[in-house]
């Protein structure tokens, strides 16, 4: 996806008429002019993608865009009260659920905000807690990290999807990188959220363990959005 776009505001009758903010909706460049002749109806996925895309970038202000990333979100699903769901694409798979962020952790976070949270299955597959919008770029981290393994139940050379986890998420230099441009990047907390290695805390992220999961059918609607919009390769 091109990171060239142009905004678009809704009237206010269509903002509230499907409850959603007054912000510059996000269209790329080549598909402008198509979307204004046709009277600048956007699909709800669509327009959620392309926020997905447009936050990720590290200028942008993603917390800006987060409530209209939500909504777009609940108008793509219904409610869902279950405790616990798999969602899956045709070469990945994770589980959907809350989960104990004291215990060991892998993180998706951008600057000192928790975006998800993921843990190791008994089978060694990835469960996964989403805790804000996601951008492209936390989507990809998540769904690269749960690729199905090989018949020989390996990921990657590593043994199951957790261990290739720990291995993507440790590479600090690149999440130094990241981190600095404002993008999202891995964390890994082995002593649980906010216990440094050196056994200091980091109240900014120990305060942040009592952060409900987003409801499932946002969580879901925003993983399905982007995979089955994507062209990205997720194997």
């Amino acid at each position: 996806m091109t990171s060239a776009f142009s905004e678009l505001h809704w009237k206010r009758n269509a903002l509230d008429r499907f409850g959603l903010p007054d912000i510059g909706y996000p269209v790329p460049v080549d598909l402008l002019t198509d979307t204004v002749t046709s009277g600048g109806e956007i699909p709800f996925a669509d327009q959620l993608y392309w926020l997905q895309e447009y936050s990720s970038l590290g200028e942008r202000d993603w917390e800006a865009l987060e409530p209209a990333m939500l909504r777009l979100a609940e108008l793509l699903s219904e409610p869902d009260d279950r405790e616990s769901a798999v969602v899956a694409g045709d070469s990945w798979f994770l589980e959907l659920k809350s989960i104990d962020l004291s215990a060991a952790t892998i993180t998706v976070q951008r600057g000192d905000d928790l975006l998800a949270g993921i843990q190791s299955r008994p089978d060694g597959r990835l469960a996964v807690a989403i805790y804000r919008a996601l951008d492209a770029k936390s989507i990809r981290y998540l769904l690269e990290l749960s690729c199905n393994p090989n018949e020989h139940g390996e990921v990657c050379m590593r043994p199951n999807n957790w261990e290739y986890a720990l291995d993507q998420a440790f590479h600090t230099t690149g999440a130094l990188y990241a981190c600095g441009k404002g993008e999202a990047y891995l964390s890994v907390w082995e002593n649980g959220l906010g216990n440094v290695s050196d056994g200091s805390k980091n109240e900014v992220f120990t305060a942040q363990r009592s952060i409900s999961p987003t409801p499932l059918n946002l969580a879901a609607a925003q993983l399905g959005t982007y995979y089955m919009l994507s062209t990205d390769n997720f194997i």
